[in-house]
């Protein structure tokens, strides 16, 4: 029975402990929740006055505007009336107090001000200290400005010609192909300024990053002027007169052609004759385009009839337009050699004269011959035709008119003359 007398008890006990908990947590949440609106409101209403107290009633502040650009006026017009340029002076800055609400003060950087100084009262080189004058936008007032003044120098204006320089920094190609000296267009320009400054003024120089190419370009690219260490040089009162040029940079393609001879009359072949020629080839640098026609070089055409002897000389080549000579080869030394033939002179009195009208003054030619020994040693002044024609005579008088000689068969296109002969006419 005291068991569960205790038991009762203590279970009337739990019962009794929430039903007077449960009223005080209810009271409690409902307190937070109070207090958090509370306070949300105040702040509402505090960041209101604050925004109104900034806009309506914000008392006088001050404030430093660092590093504000100093503009140099009327440059154009030192320029104009006194031949002067500033070469000092116009990167100058100037640190700029000024007063008025906060709430108008944070709107602007020191962008927003305006700083200047006049170089329209200048007359004489020299260093001058200017007074600058300092402009703010509304709302602002003006406290103070320092410095104050700002060192500038002038110095008269000259010009001077520099040669434009290309650099090229990055540029991939094929192995097969060579990168040709780029050139700029124009490859001068004119500079001028201040005569002090000029005088560091060493060439123009043109950068340029062309990556992988698989052709010539050509680039309009900006100059930039630089020192003998080439060292950029800025100064604004330098004017060019290109600021900008066209670069052309070539790329080559290089192929090795022979060097061949051509012959005037056909006389000479490999039974009769032994060409030489040393080079033999050549390397030649071009376009693709201009290249890939090129598959030979003539070096020179042979006038048989001329060539009294075996002989050697230099001959230059005649290197195709729009290529140059990878190797700088330029002249080919040319042996002649004949083989198996001989010379011979031979006596000719007759003549074929095509014309009338006509008194005959020579009355014997000697021909200097050549061809295969067998042919030659065989040969007479029947196997022989000297003939020339008056049709290109006109008028009367003496006149000298070249003769035409050719050979009957089988000495026809194997023996020929050599050098060339005239026969002396009268014209009635």
């Amino acid at each position: 029975m005291r068991r569960r007398a205790g038991n009762s008890e203590e279970a009337m006990n739990n019962t009794q402990i929430p039903t007077e908990q449960k009223p005080q947590g209810t009271r409690r949440r409902g307190m937070r929740v109070s207090d958090v609106i509370a306070l949300i409101v105040c702040f509402i209403i505090a960041v209101a006055v604050w925004f109104y107290v900034m806009n309506t009633e914000s008392p006088e502040y001050e404030e430093i505007f660092s590093r504000v650009a100093v503009k140099i006026d009327n440059v154009s017009e030192l320029s104009e009336k006194s031949g002067l340029s500033v070469i000092e002076g116009w990167n100058g800055s100037v640190d700029v107090t000024v007063r008025g609400r906060r709430s108008e003060i944070v709107k602007y950087h020191s962008t927003d001000l305006s700083a200047s100084v006049d170089a329209g009262i200048i007359s004489v080189k020299g260093e001058y200290s200017l007074d600058v004058n300092v402009k703010l936008p509304e709302g602002l007032t003006f406290v103070s400005c320092y410095p104050s003044t700002v060192k500038v120098t002038v110095d008269e204006v000259s010009e001077k010609t520099v040669q434009v320089i290309t650099r090229i920094s990055e540029v991939k190609h094929s192995t097969e192909y060579e990168l040709g000296e780029p050139v700029a267009n124009p490859s001068v320009i004119t500079v001028s300024g201040p005569t002090t400054v000029l005088e560091q003024v060493e060439s123009a120089v043109v950068n340029l990053n062309l990556g992988e190419i698989s052709g010539s370009v050509v680039v309009v690219a900006p100059v930039t002027l630089v020192d003998s260490t080439g060292a950029e040089i800025t100064n604004p009162y330098l004017t060019v007169s290109e600021e900008s040029v066209s670069v052309t940079v070539p790329l080559y393609e290089l192929k090795t052609v022979p060097l061949t001879v051509a012959y005037k009359y056909g006389y000479y072949n490999s039974s009769n004759c032994q060409i030489t020629i040393e080079p033999s080839i050549i390397t030649l640098r071009g376009e693709h385009a201009v290249i890939a026609e090129i598959d030979s070089i003539l070096l020179k055409t042979i006038d048989e009839k001329m060539i009294t002897s075996d002989r050697t000389e230099t001959v230059t080549i005649s290197i195709p337009q729009g290529t140059s000579s990878a190797d700088g080869v330029t002249s080919a030394k040319l042996t002649i050699r004949h083989i198996g033939t001989s010379q011979r002179t031979l006596s000719v009195t007759e003549f074929e004269i095509l014309g009338t009208g006509y008194t005959l003054l020579t009355n014997e030619l000697e021909l200097v011959l050549r061809g295969p020994d067998t042919l030659v040693s065989r040969i007479t002044d029947a196997d022989v035709t000297v003939s020339a024609s008056l049709s290109d005579i006109s008028g009367s008088g003496e006149f000298r008119i070249e003769a035409n000689v050719s050979f009957s068969a089988p000495f026809s296109g194997k023996v020929y003359e050599l050098g060339t002969y005239y026969i002396q006419v009268r014209k009635n």
